[in-house]
């Protein structure tokens, strides 16, 4: 019974550091891409508005060439208000291995998933874009979902698990 707890916690683990990479790469491209135009103007920079130019010519992506719809940029607001505080708290939670880090993670996961994907819906009903720009356009909203989808299964999947072994105890 020890083995394969001991395997589900290296797998856990293994994950916590995809997990980490990500929200440690998430916080910079909010900052410097995505949240631009909402960001007072002493936290812009040349550097991200190069960026995001060089991501609105490269990639075509409507949400960033015309003024965003109103629920996209509620979900910029949202990136600003809760994916930067908790990508802050889970890059220190992960590597101290809160016992917390399922419950939020759970929810960002959840959050990520839906988020983007609505994004991917409104990408495909584009009429003004081609298939090629909706697929290079889905290449980058693409693992967003993935991940969110992944990291909420895997989030559900370990607090099953500690809430079960705990009604067992008692």
């Amino acid at each position: 019974m020890a083995a394969p707890t001991a395997a589900a916690s290296l797998w856990s683990r293994k994950c916590d550091l995809v997990y980490f990479t990500f929200f440690a790469i998430h916080v910079p491209i909010i900052f410097l891409v995505d949240a631009v135009p909402i960001l007072p103007s002493f936290l812009q920079s040349d550097l991200s508005h190069t960026l995001r130019e060089f991501y609105i010519n490269t990639y075509h992506d409507k949400f960033f060439e015309e003024p965003p719809a109103p629920w996209f940029h509620f979900f910029i607001v949202m990136e600003l208000f809760y994916h930067v505080p908790l990508s802050v708290w889970a890059i220190g939670g992960l590597k101290r291995d809160d016992p917390l880090v399922p419950v939020h993670l759970l929810i960002f996961g959840l959050q990520a998933f839906l988020t983007s994907a609505v994004c991917l819906v409104e990408v495909w009903s584009w009429a003004d874009r081609t298939v090629a720009q909706k697929q290079n356009i889905t290449m980058l909203y693409g693992p967003y979902v993935a991940l969110g989808a992944f990291m909420a299964l895997d989030m559900f999947f370990r607090l099953r698990a500690k809430l079960l072994a705990k009604s067992k105890r008692e």
